[in-house]
């Protein structure tokens, strides 16, 4: 989608919607009948928004709008009777329009400038008797070659998948050749291998992010959690062996230095797999992994619920009391607590999370087993959070869903970066770099550091030097 493709039919709508209010002060207007049904025009295409440019929900108000002003123009009718039209009624919808059309507008979608030119990207598919995976590759990689640039595989987020990073891949692919993948039947939105772009499942993504807000508190979302954590394993667990063969190589050797990035669920399925005996020897070329908006629900146990003793003693009334007391303790939610294994000591891990995070207690909540990885467990880890980025800015939502940006922000306070995209993947990439220099790896370009624009926060152990 064009970032302001969507604007025309906005326009549209808000014009369409506009015309048969003024109708009633223009002498030119009372003739066009044919204005009535601007409305309806604009209602159809206002929903049509929806499934041809996803779940907008800026758009929402435009909706409520459109509905009411139809009510509105279709009471009165084509003919005289609109003249009739209580003048309140009339101001009170224009109002509405213009309430409703300001966030629709403010809250479309960016134009992101990326830099250089645009990558190289090849989709391969992967297809077995109960999975299909769709790959997108941006750059090449040559078998053989001595100067080729250093790979990032990034497992997609469960809200957005992978059409919800391609912006950060693009930037990625400056210094880098990025791969990331969906698998049908569990990425939403899911693009085939045909090009053929199945839409976003607007239930999956609620439950999704009902998950991802409650997770660490609650242990119904918390087993649900570990699910999704478990599915992205199982992902990385297949495709990470095939990648030579996909990618033309002949063997492990033949790739170049590889960093591991995985959203969510995939990157903390990726921090525990990182501190796992035999993983360094499965991925030789593997430096590291960054787990970018990852809580470790792994690292969670759902609590004992407390079961009253009632005593021997106690009579008919009591014990009926106890027992009533005791369901209604029983039908609260159960809660977990940080006190499920952490991962182990292994590759570098780099933790990054929203600025919310370094807001004190009630901010860092959902990010307490992070901090608890990277103050309490085994090393080498670090900890980077760029101040202003919400829960999903690391995506492309600062371009393409701004309202979640707008409704999500980072740490109180944190002036905002006017390059969140450039950040995103210079954060990604700056820890790639580190870890080559550490490794002191042949058979690949090292990148330049790339600057920050927002404030970074750092913290790290393990990893002298980083920052």
């Amino acid at each position: 989608m064009s970032m302001k493709e969507i604007w025309a039919p906005e326009a549209v709508i808000v014009v369409f919607l506009g015309l048969p209010l003024f109708r009633p002060f223009f002498k030119s207007l009372h003739q066009l009948d044919g204005l009535t049904w601007l409305p309806l025009i604009a209602l159809s295409i206002t929903a049509g928004i929806f499934p041809a440019y996803g779940f907008r929900p800026e758009c929402l108000p435009t909706l409520v709008a459109a509905l009411f002003i139809n009510v509105v123009v279709f009471s009165f009718g084509p003919g005289d009777a609109f003249r009739d039209r209580p003048p309140l009624l009339t101001t009170f919808s224009l109002v509405l329009l213009t309430v409703a059309a300001v966030p629709m507008f403010t809250f479309s979608p960016r134009v992101y400038e990326a830099k250089g030119t645009p990558p190289p990207v090849r989709t391969l598919s992967i297809e077995t008797p109960d999975r299909e995976y769709v790959l997108r590759v941006y750059g090449t990689v040559e078998s053989g070659a001595r100067a080729e640039k250093p790979l990032i595989f990034i497992v997609p987020p469960e809200l957005g998948s992978a059409a919800s990073v391609d912006m950060v891949c693009r930037e990625l692919w400056q210094n880098f050749t990025v791969i990331t993948y969906s698998r049908k039947g569990y990425d939403t939105p899911h693009t085939d291998k045909n090009g053929k772009r199945r839409p976003a499942s607007p239930s999956a993504q609620v439950g999704r992010w009902r998950v991802f807000r409650n997770a660490a508190d609650r242990s119904s979302f918390n087993e649900q959690g570990k699910d999704l954590e478990a599915e992205r394993r199982s992902d990385l667990e297949f495709l990470l062996p095939r990648l030579p063969a996909l990618l033309g190589a002949t063997g492990h050797g033949d790739l170049p230095p590889l960093l591991l990035a995985g959203f969510g669920a995939g990157g903390s399925a990726l921090a525990y797999m990182a501190g796992e005996d035999g993983f360094t020897a499965r991925y030789g070329k593997a430096l590291g992994a960054v787990a970018i908006e990852s809580r470790l629900w792994s690292s969670y146990q759902s609590q004992d619920r407390l079961v009253p003793q009632i005593p021997p003693s106690a009579g008919i009334v009591q014990r009926q009391w106890a027992l009533f007391v005791n369901r209604l303790h029983n039908m609260r939610p159960l809660r977990v607590e940080r006190t499920g294994p952490l991962p182990s000591a292994g590759l570098p891990v780099m933790y990054l999370v929203s600025g919310r995070a370094l807001d004190g207690p009630r901010g860092q909540k959902p990010y307490q087993a992070v901090f608890d990885a990277l103050r309490t467990g085994p090393g080498p880890v670090a900890l980077a959070a760029v101040e202003s980025a919400g829960p999903l800015d690391y995506q492309d939502y600062p371009f393409t869903r701004p309202l979640y940006s707008f409704l999500l922000p980072g740490r109180i306070g944190a002036k905002k970066s006017k390059n969140p995209i450039g950040d995103t993947a210079g954060v990604i990439g700056n820890f790639a770099v580190y870890l080559l220099d550490q490794t002191r790896q042949t058979g690949a370009t090292t990148p330049p550091r790339q600057a920050i624009g927002g404030n970074l926060y750092v913290e790290n152990r393990g990893l002298p030097g980083f920052r």
